[in-house]
């Protein structure tokens, strides 16, 4: 097999975990996510900052507890692969669909943001060696036009940087779920994080 070609096989199972990967999440399809991490992989998304193992197990629960109208789908748009040897990363731009029931409304939230990993070929497979997710933007609706009460979300923050994730961290407060710091889109934790993976890219073993 040629080089030309290898990157392709390459590239190609690299876009085809990722993909896997939210398939089977939004499927609860727990022991699958967990094949698709290399061991201690970081994870820092919305509501978790710990390694994947740890991940798969929260997520685990989390699903288990799920009420019947509570649902969540991950939907991925265009990508930017970069290639070096046996690593790579992946800029993928993913939105997040949840239904929930909060306080007696049935509302629909949408998360635009892009899932930042760097992939890592070990004993001639890849998988994930980190995953972060930057968010962009966040918007929310009733599910059923008209059945907000007025004052709903009074006081929640709709200016600055946080307001680009206003309604995620209102969702986590309602749901009792952790608050955790996340990376926002265009900040300068984002381009820090680029930096850290731009020198473990050029660290690669071609």
């Amino acid at each position: 097999m040629s080089d030309a070609q290898q990157r392709l096989v390459d590239e190609s199972e690299i876009r085809r975990i990722r993909r896997l990967w939210a398939f089977a999440r939004d499927q609860g399809d727990w022991d699958t996510v967990a094949t698709l991490f290399h061991p201690n992989a970081p994870v820092s998304i919305s509501w978790y900052n710990g390694n994947a193992e740890g991940f798969v197990e929260n997520s685990r629960k989390l699903f288990g507890h799920n009420k019947p109208e509570t649902r969540s789908k991950h939907w991925f748009g265009n990508d930017r692969l970069t290639l070096n040897g046996n690593r790579a990363l992946l800029e993928t731009d993913v939105e997040v669909r949840a239904r929930d029931m909060i306080d007696g409304v049935l509302f629909d939230f949408t998360y635009e943001g892009r899932f930042f990993d760097r992939f890592e070929k070990r004993n001639g497979g890849w998988k994930i060696a980190q995953w972060t997710c930057l968010y962009d933007a966040d918007k929310v609706a009733p599910a059923v036009p008209g059945t907000i009460p007025q004052g709903f979300f009074d006081g929640l923050m709709l200016s600055g940087v946080e307001s680009r994730i206003a309604y995620m961290r209102f969702r986590q407060k309602k749901m009792n779920r952790p608050g955790v710091p996340v990376i926002i889109g265009g900040t300068a934790e984002e381009a820090k994080l680029r930096e850290d993976a731009a020198r473990w890219l050029r660290q690669a073993t071609t």
